[in-house]
């Protein structure tokens, strides 16, 4: 834990672009780049590793689509399974939408380990009998497979976390503490949403402080400029400014205004703009998103050394109990400070990303310990 809370120890506003392209013919998110970047990256990776044992054929880039086909639709399938039941109610395909927000790292996790068993494995009658057999393609099963594959996954889950930074998303808890991060687009964003002709919403830090964690900003709304539009803009602060941001500290406040519609606030025109300028107060959260990219970063270098010097020794499937330990054991932790995502997990003792590492962890320590003492992979980490 002190770790992580050493990677924050600083406090600062993030308030990101979160467009590389943004007009009326065409649109790309960061999160979509790293998202891509991720199989891109992957296959080279994996190519290399396979060509290195003279193992490489076009079944490899086959075992790239089940993985990317398992990546898509485990994690849309989990995301409606685990967090919105309620969208098959509506429309049973939404469980196929890939496309759309909602994607879940769990259901990425098992729609991988699913799509290498259809990559791996093959079922036929023999003599009457239904048998699955693994088809050992160029001599790999599919703990092998799976083994040469996780250093993809463990890149791919590092790059995804980072988009979801640069998105604010799955947002940490409060650090209570004078460092963190300020999540500031979810707040242009809807400040945006509430008042009309808003250009820019710029926050700067004042150097004090409400409470701890809790700096007091100086919030500048800049509006089009146009006269003619003052005084519709002045009716619609008049309005809301009482319940344009919280007033009270809430699971997803980033910026707040506890004085209500007692805020000190001052509207001023220049040749180039018209703005208002108020003083709120942000909320330092725990950068959790870097927190988890980090972790997979490591725990992928890790097992890629493991793996570049120990690979025709290793016991099939260490390095995959390996990495679902150490993930997924990490991830339970990182866990207690994520804000729900849902509201039933407030009813819960764990909450629902705790509860879904807990199988994948035990699956971890069984791969691992198959044949515990021929298993190279731990005698090496006991040295």
């Amino acid at each position: 834990m002190l770790a992580w809370q050493c990677f924050a120890l600083w406090g600062f506003l993030w308030q990101p672009e979160i467009y590389i392209v943004q007009n009326e013919f065409l649109s790309i998110r960061w999160y979509s780049l790293l998202f891509v970047m991720g199989f891109v990256l992957g296959r080279f990776i994996v190519v290399r590793s396979y060509r290195l044992e003279n193992g490489y054929d076009h079944t490899v880039d086959l075992q790239m689509f089940y993985m990317v086909a398992g990546t898509l639709l485990g994690a849309r399938m989990g995301h409606v399974f685990f967090y919105e039941p309620h969208l098959l109610q509506n429309n049973f395909w939404e469980l196929f939408f890939f496309w759309k927000s909602g994607l879940a790292s769990h259901g990425t996790a098992f729609g991988i380990l699913l799509g290498m068993v259809f990559y791996s494995f093959q079922g036929k009658f023999e003599r009457n009998r239904f048998r699955i057999r693994d088809r050992l393609r160029r001599g790999y099963d599919y703990f092998q497979v799976m083994d040469r594959l996780i250093i993809v996954v463990a890149l791919g889950c590092a790059l995804i976390r980072v988009g979801n930074f640069v998105n604010s998303e799955i947002i940490g808890k409060p650090t209570q503490k004078n460092y963190g991060i300020i999540f500031v687009k979810p707040v242009e964003e809807h400040i945006k949403s509430q008042l009309p002709f808003v250009q820019e919403v710029v926050f700067k830090e004042t150097g004090r402080y409400y409470e701890t964690g809790k700096p007091k900003l100086k919030t500048h709304i800049i509006f089009e400029r146009e006269a003619y539009k003052e005084e519709r803009i002045r009716n619609s602060i008049k309005k809301r400014l009482g319940f344009l941001l919280p007033i009270k500290m809430g699971q997803y406040s980033h910026i707040m205004n506890p004085m209500g519609t007692k805020v000190e606030h001052v509207f001023s025109r220049t040749s180039d703009h018209f703005e208002l300028q108020m003083e709120t107060v942000g909320v330092y959260r725990h950068p959790t998103q870097l927190y988890e990219s980090l972790t997979y970063l490591l725990i992928g270098i890790l097992v890629y050394l493991i793996w570049n010097k120990h690979r025709i020794h290793l016991r099939p499937g260490s390095l995959l109990g390996f990495f679902l330990m150490t993930a997924f054991g990490g991830r339970f932790l990182l866990e207690s400070l994520k804000e729900n995502q849902v509201g039933f997990e407030a009813n819960l003792d764990f909450n629902l990303g705790q509860i879904l590492s807990i199988p994948l962890f035990i699956f971890g320590i069984y791969v691992f310990l198959r044949n515990l003492k021929g298993n190279l992979l731990f005698k090496t980490l006991r040295r």
